[in-house]
């Protein structure tokens, strides 16, 4: 049976009073995630408390998928959450399912947005109806069609683009972009395609990157 291998990088001992909850935590999402996306294989997931560079400050977790067998997370003890966690591997696991039935490389900055997009949907699913939800997650549902309207067409002539500012657009924002418009671009178009085609992430999150252009 698949299922998510944990592995505590825990040297200086600062997850051993949070051991059982964070096994616990990964237990439940995985339950969620893995009949949904149909994820038929393991997952090794790192958590770690001290890989600050991918952490959300506002959050006190972030994550990072390599493969789709290959995650990395991070937690800081003094202002993290189980249920931001929850909901932050749930996202991470919408990438690695993704790549697990999608072989596709994302070439362009619309691919990027897209598989973004993808991660994001599914873990604002998951944590919909959860009393706290990531700061994360809140400014990108927060952020008006209008808004993401407005950011499309800042970015439509780079859309095909293979180089591109990936700092920038997907994290910290400009004078022109707020911060995170990848994701909120990248959650609107997947949106906009989930209504165009009547379909639910658990039956989209593999389309072909070429597919979701219908909704330019």
């Amino acid at each position: 049976m698949s299922k998510i291998n944990v592995l505590l990088a825990n040297a200086n001992g600062n997850l051993d009073d949070s051991k059982e909850t964070i096994l616990a935590a990964v237990k439940e999402v995985e339950s969620y995630a893995f009949p949904r996306l149909k994820i038929d294989w393991d997952i090794d997931v790192v958590v770690a408390g001290s890989a600050y560079s991918i952490i959300i400050p506002e959050d006190g977790v972030g994550g990072q998928t390599f493969a789709s067998n290959f995650i990395v997370s991070a937690l800081d003890l003094k202002s993290m959450s189980i249920l931001r966690f929850k909901e932050m591997l749930a996202h991470e696991l919408g990438h690695a399912a993704r790549w697990g039935k999608n072989d596709e490389w994302m070439n362009t900055l619309f691919d990027g947005m897209i598989s973004e997009g993808v991660a994001t949907y599914f873990g604002t699913e998951f944590a919909k109806n959860n009393s706290e939800k990531q700061f994360f997650t809140k400014t990108i549902l927060e952020r008006s069609d209008e808004e993401n309207e407005r950011i499309l067409n800042e970015l439509r002539g780079n859309l095909d683009d293979k180089n591109y500012d990936y700092q920038t657009i997907f994290f910290t924002g400009n004078d022109k972009l707020p911060r995170w418009s990848g994701y909120s671009l990248g959650y609107y178009l997947v949106k906009k395609y989930l209504e165009k085609t009547h379909k639910t992430i658990e039956e989209a999150f593999a389309d072909k990157f070429e597919d979701f252009r219908i909704v330019l």
